[in-house]
C-alpha cells in the first residue's frame, strides 16, 4: 500500500497503458531495470526503492493469473484487449494526477512513437520518422531510447554526423550497455571513420569482451582494411614500370 493508503499503480510505475501487451511490459520493465539497477545508480535509496517497484509491478503484471487479481483489485474488470481511455479514466479517480503520474504517461507515449519510427524506418520514410521522434527532445533529451531511434533514422538520410551525436548522447546515458557503442561503431563504418569505429568497438569490448556483434564489426573492418591496401601485384607492377625508366 501506498503512503496514502492505495495499492500501488503498477501500470504507472512500469508507465504502461491499462492495456499494455506482455512484451510492452517487459520492454518497459527492462529499460527501467537497466537505468535503475544498483550497479548503476549506487547506494541512492531513492532509487533503489524505486528499483524494487519496478521489479514488483513487473513481477505481477507480467504473469496472467496475478495480473487478472491486480487488475480486479483497482476495479479494471474489462479483458486486456478490450481497454480504453474509459479505463484509464476511472481508475485515475483513486489516484491524483501529479508531475510523476504526467511523465510516466509521456513514457508510454513515447515507446509506442519509438515503436511507430521503427516501421517508418523499415519502409525507408526516414523523415517522417524523424518528425515523430523530434518532439519528445525537449521532455527526454537523456532518453537513450529516443536517441537510438534519432540515430537509426539519421543513418537512414544519410546525416551521419547527426546520427553519432545521438548515439553519443545514448552512450552517455546507457554506458554500460555495449549495444549503444556497436551501433555507434557501425555508423563510424558508414561514414569511413575506421579509427573512430575502433575505439568504439573498444568500449563495447570493455563490458564484454565476447560481445558477438562488436567482433563481427571488428572483423569487418579488418577486411575493409585490406581491401583497401594495394595489393602485391599492384606494388610489383609499379616496382617493374619503375625499373624499365
Amino acid at each position: 500500500m501506498t503512503a496514502e493508503g492505495r495499492a500501488p499503480d503498477h501500470y504507472q510505475t512500469l508507465g504502461v497503458d491499462y492495456g499494455a501487451s506482455r512484451e510492452e511490459i517487459e520492454e518497459a520493465y527492462h529499460e527501467l531495470a537497466r537505468k535503475l539497477h544498483p550497479d548503476v545508480t549506487g547506494d541512492d535509496p531513492e532509487l533503489t526503492a524505486r528499483y524494487m517497484a519496478v521489479n514488483e509491478a513487473y513481477r505481477i503484471l507480467f504473469k496472467a493469473t496475478e495480473r487478472e487479481d491486480y487488475d480486479r483489485s483497482i476495479g479494471i474488470e474489462e479483458p486486456v484487449e478490450q481497454r480504453s481511455g474509459s479505463t484509464k479514466a476511472r481508475v485515475a479517480q483513486s489516484a491524483p494526477d501529479s508531475p510523476a503520474q504526467d511523465m510516466r504517461l509521456l513514457d508510454a507515449r513515447l515507446r509506442k512513437t519509438i515503436r511507430e519510427s521503427s516501421r517508418l524506418c523499415g519502409k525507408g520514410s526516414y523523415w517522417e520518422a524523424t518528425r515523430i521522434l523530434e518532439k519528445y527532445l525537449k521532455t527526454h533529451p537523456e532518453n537513450a531510447g529516443l536517441r537510438k531511434a534519432l540515430a537509426e533514422a539519421a543513418l537512414g538520410r544519410k546525416s551521419y554526423h547527426e546520427a553519432v551525436n545521438h548515439m553519443k548522447v545514448a552512450c552517455r546515458v546507457e554506458y554500460h550497455d555495449p549495444e549503444n557503442f556497436v551501433m555507434l561503431a557501425s555508423i563510424y563504418v558508414e561514414a569511413g571513420q575506421l579509427v573512430l569505429a575502433e575505439k568504439a568497438l573498444l568500449e563495447a569490448l570493455g563490458w564484454n569482451a565476447e560481445h558477438e556483434g562488436a567482433l563481427r564489426l571488428r572483423k569487418r573492418i579488418r577486411e575493409i582494411r585490406d581491401e583497401e591496401k594495394p595489393s602485391i601485384q599492384k606494388i610489383f607492377g609499379r616496382i617493374s614500370r619503375v625499373l624499365k625508366r
